[in-house]
């Protein structure tokens, strides 16, 4: 059994979804599945706080078609969602297609993963980073 340390970021902020600690059964993985069991533990985690998470969720896997629709009005927000916990399976999906868009990216041992299939190699004691990518103002 090995334990990773998963970050998620954003650019430009410091809110977001708290680092967690994903079980493996070994040393090799798919993104796929890292992916899916880090949104499990950051639902988990998040979880007390329904509204607060939804947020941090939103923040990590806001697609660019959302982005550009409410870009055209002016002004980008959050989804406003009642306070019901957030469904896993959704949100694994939801994160799962961000990955696939680029919407965010997957960064281990200092390279960038591509594919959700692919095979990565996760170390004992280097997380693995969620890097949400936002476009810079006026750029």
């Amino acid at each position: 059994m090995v334990d990773v340390e998963v970050r998620s970021r954003v650019t430009g902020t410091s809110a977001g979804l708290p680092p967690v600690l994903v079980r493996l059964a070994g040393e090799s993985t798919t993104a796929r599945e890292l992916i899916r069991r880090a949104v499990e533990e950051q639902i988990r985690l998040a979880g007390a706080d329904a509204s607060r998470c939804r947020r941090a969720l939103d923040r990590q896997f806001l697609s660019d078609d959302d982005v550009r629709a409410q870009a055209a009005t002016g002004v980008i927000r959050m989804p406003s969602h009642p306070a019901s916990p957030p469904d896993v399976q959704q949100e694994v999906t939801r994160a799962h297609r961000a990955f696939s868009r680029g919407t965010f990216v997957l960064f281990n041992g200092g390279r960038q993963v591509t594919a959700l299939d692919e095979t990565i190699t996760v170390r004992p004691g280097e997380p693995v980073v969620f890097l949400r990518l936002v476009a810079l103002a006026g750029g």
